[in-house]
């Protein structure tokens, strides 16, 4: 694993995040059914000025009908063709180390749903609000046990 494996899966993280937060509060049910994200040109435009870097995402998906395969495909998409190496993008994703940050990003949302529902979030507020979380001490304690389980499992033989 190289130097910069941490670096990436952050990025990587937030990318998921702001996907995330697109989902929560944009999410529409057009006349034709389905599900679709419909962004404000408002909003957009925001997005633009305090994430140009996510703004791609967000363009991308607006006014497209939206499924868990859609989303995934387009976050994918997205850090590939913008991470400094997109090679190291599968192994990324495929780590543990990954793997315990979105446990713990969706255990902060389903836990914060109410909070986060109550009035609309900008997406500088959900990073802030999740890294308070994250950086708890019982949240620390919480995921260096989840690290342990995870490691006595991947060392653990195969029955």
């Amino acid at each position: 694993m190289s130097a910069d494996f941490p670096q990436t899966v952050r990025q990587i993280l937030e990318v998921v995040m702001f996907e995330n937060w697109l989902r929560f509060y944009f999410l529409s049910e057009p006349e034709s059914g389905g599900l679709a994200l419909a962004v404000p040109d408002q909003s957009l435009a925001r997005i633009r000025e305090q994430h140009p870097q996510l703004t791609p995402l967000a363009e991308d998906l607006n006014g497209k009908e939206i499924s868990f395969e859609r989303s995934r495909q387009a976050v994918c998409t997205f850090v590939a063709a913008r991470l400094d190496d997109g090679a190291a993008v599968p192994e990324v994703l495929d780590s543990a180390a990954f793997g315990l940050e979105m446990r713990l990003f969706n255990t902060w949302v389903q836990g914060h749903e109410a909070q986060l529902d109550a009035n609309f979030l900008d997406f500088s507020t959900w990073k802030r609000l999740f890294a308070e979380w994250r950086n708890s001490d019982k949240v620390k304690e919480w995921a260096a046990g989840l690290r342990t389980i995870d490691s006595a499992e991947a060392n653990s033989p195969t029955q």
